[in-house]
C-alpha cells in the first residue's frame, strides 16, 4: 500500500485534472448566486460592515472596533470603491481565495503521496461539509486558510533553501495580517522542514526556521503599513484582550458554552471511516517521515480545537483539510489492496460503500445549494426598498445583522459594526453601552428581528422612533422628525371671533 510520488511532479494529466477540480468548485459557487443573496454566511456581515465604513472615510482601530488584522478589510473595500458595490465582488475574491486552497492541498499531496490522492483529497474538500458556502463567503477564515496552506506548500517546493523559506515565510507574514488564528500551523512548518532533511544537524533546521521567521516578521509589519498604516499592530492589545483575555461577563453567555462538536465527526461518517485507514496506512509507511504530514496535521487541529473555546461552525475546515487528505489516502489504499488481493468480496464491499457516499455527499452539497438559493434575496427584500427610499435623510443605520448596513450604503454607528460575543465577554461591550450609543447617535433607521426579545434601547425605540415597516422576519424603525411634527400651542389662543 505504498502511496509516494517517485514520479514526475508536474504532468499533462496532474494539470489536467487540477483545471478540472478547479472547474467544478467554479462551476458549482455559480449555483450561490452570489450577487443577489444577503446573507451567505453568519458574520459576513462584519467584513462589509467595516468595509462600508471605511468606504465613508473611517478607519479601522481609530474610529471602527476591530480585533482582527486589517487585510481583508483593505482589500475588500478597495473593490467596492474601484469596481462595484456588489456583495459578489467580495465573495469572487474568497472564491479565489479557495481556488487557491484547493491547489495548495493539491500539490501537497501530489507532492507526498500520489496523482489519485492529491485528485480525491481535493474533491472530498469542495464536497465536505460547508466548504462550498464558506468558500463563497465574505469571511476571513478561507483566505487566510488560504494561504497559510499556501505557505506550507511552499515549504516543500523544489525551491532551493533559503528562498522557499523565505517565500513561504512571505505568504505566512500575508496570512496573519487576514487572521491570526494559523499560527497553530507554524509546528506544522517546523515539522515539514525537519523531516524534508532527515541528515541535517539542529542547527541548519534551526537556521530555517530563523530564515522563515524574519521573512514572515518583516513581512506582517509591512503589509500591516499598507493596509492601516501599521494601526493594527499599534492595538494589537486589543486583539490579545478579545481573543485571549478573561471573561469579565456572562450576560451573553460564556466561551465554554461553545465546544467543539465531536458529533460533526460522526455526521462526516463519509470522510471520517476512510480517514481512519488512511492514518493506519500513515503510520505504517516509517520509511518516508513526509508520509506523516497530513496525520500530524490532523492530530494538531484536533488537539488545538478540541481544547480551545469558543469553537464555531465554520471552524469545522480547518479539520476537514488533513481529514480529506487522510480520507483520500484511506479510499486509495482499501481500494489498491482490494485489488491486488483479487478479494472480490471486499471490492464489491468498497465499491458499494463509495456509492452510497457519494450520494451521501451530493445530497449534502444539494441541500447547501439549495438552501442558499431559497434564502432571502436583494430582489425579494421589501424592507430594503424602503430603506432605500429614506436613505436621502439618513445618516446613520443600525441593524442587528450588519450586513444589512453594506447593502443600505448607510453607515452604522462604528462602534458598533462588529457586536459579536466576544466584546460581551470581555466586557469591552454590554447592552447598556449600545443603548448609549444609540442614544448618542440616534440612527435615522434601526432595523431588528421581529420576536419577543426585550432589547436594551427600547425606550429610545418608543420614544424617538416609529415603525415604519413589519414583516415575520424583521421591524424597521426610523428616527421622529420632529420638525416636521405639528407645533404645539404655547399658552392661550384666542378663538376665532373672539
Amino acid at each position: 500500500m505504498k502511496l509516494e510520488n517517485n514520479g514526475k511532479l508536474w504532468s499533462r494529466s496532474s494539470i489536467r485534472i487540477l483545471i478540472s477540480i478547479l472547474s467544478i468548485f467554479f462551476f458549482l459557487q455559480s449555483y450561490l448566486k452570489l450577487g443577489t443573496t444577503i446573507v451567505l454566511g453568519a458574520d459576513e456581515g462584519f467584513e462589509l460592515a467595516k468595509a462600508t465604513l471605511c468606504l465613508h472615510g473611517y478607519h479601522l482601530y481609530a474610529d471602527v472596533w476591530n480585533d482582527q488584522p486589517p487585510l481583508l478589510t483593505f482589500l475588500v473595500t478597495g473593490i467596492l470603491k474601484h469596481i462595484s458595490l456588489s456583495a459578489i465582488w467580495p465573495r469572487l475574491l474568497t472564491g479565489l481565495f479557495s481556488a487557491i486552497l484547493l491547489f495548495s492541498l493539491f500539490f501537497m499531496a501530489l507532492r507526498t503521496n500520489v496523482l489519485r490522492v492529491a485528485a480525491l483529497a481535493a474533491l472530498l474538500v469542495i464536497a465536505s461539509p460547508g466548504f462550498l458556502i464558506l468558500g463563497s463567503t465574505c469571511m476571513l477564515e478561507v483566505p487566510a486558510l488560504a494561504t497559510a496552506i499556501a505557505a506550507l506548500a511552499a515549504l516543500q517546493s523544489q525551491l532551493r533553501s533559503p528562498w522557499k523559506e523565505l517565500l513561504a515565510g512571505v505568504i505566512f507574514g500575508v496570512s496573519f495580517e487576514i487572521k491570526l488564528i494559523n499560527f497553530i500551523l507554524l509546528p506544522l512548518a517546523a515539522a515539514i522542514l525537519y523531516w524534508q532533511q532527515p541528515k541535517s544537524s539542529l542547527r541548519s533546521v534551526t537556521k530555517s526556521l530563523l530564515i522563515l521567521g524574519a521573512a514572515l516578521v518583516v513581512t506582517t509589519v509591512v503589509t500591516d503599513y499598507i493596509a492601516s498604516g501599521g494601526a493594527y499592530l499599534s492595538h494589537f492589545g486589543t486583539a490579545l484582550a478579545s481573543h485571549f483575555g478573561t471573561v469579565k461577563s456572562t450576560a451573553h453567555g460564556s466561551p465554554s458554552d461553545h465546544p467543539f462538536d465531536w458529533l460533526a465527526l460522526i455526521n462526516s461518517w463519509d470522510l471520517t471511516i476512510p480517514a481512519l485507514f488512511g492514518v493506519f496506512v500513515c503510520l505504517r509507511s516509517r520509511h518516508d517521515p513526509l508520509s506523516l504530514l497530513p496525520v500530524a496535521w490532523l492530530a494538531l487541529e484536533f488537539v488545538v480545537f478540541g481544547i480551545h473555546q469558543p469553537w464555531w461552525h465554520y471552524y469545522i475546515i480547518h479539520t476537514s483539510l488533513p481529514l480529506c487528505w487522510c480520507a483520500a489516502i484511506g479510499w486509495v489504499a482499501a481500494f489498491r489492496f482490494a485489488i491486488a488481493q483479487r478479494r472480490r468480496l471486499i471490492l464489491a464491499g468498497m465499491a458499494l460503500l463509495s456509492v452510497v457516499a457519494g450520494i451521501w455527499m451530493s445530497a449534502r452539497l444539494y441541500l447547501e445549494i439549495a438552501e442558499t438559493r431559497h434564502s432571502p434575496q436583494t430582489y425579494t427584500s421589501l424592507f430594503l426598498q424602503e430603506i432605500a427610499r429614506r436613505k436621502p435623510d439618513t445618516k446613520w443605520f443600525y441593524s442587528e445583522e450588519p450586513i444589512y448596513s453594506f447593502y443600505a450604503q448607510i453607515p452604522t454607528p462604528p462602534d458598533l459594526a462588529v457586536v459579536m460575543l466576544k466584546r460581551f465577554w470581555s466586557g469591552e461591550i454590554s447592552d447598556e453601552k449600545i443603548a448609549a450609543e444609540l442614544a448618542e447617535y440616534k440612527p435615522g433607521l434601526i432595523l431588528i428581528r421581529n420576536n419577543s426579545i426585550q432589547r436594551p434601547y427600547h425606550a429610545l425605540l418608543d420614544s424617538e422612533y416609529q415603525l415604519v415597516y413589519m414583516d415575520n422576519d424583521h421591524l424597521l424603525y426610523a428616527l421622529i422628525d420632529r420638525s416636521k411634527a405639528p407645533k404645539r400651542l404655547h399658552g392661550l389662543e384666542r378663538l376665532p371671533g373672539h
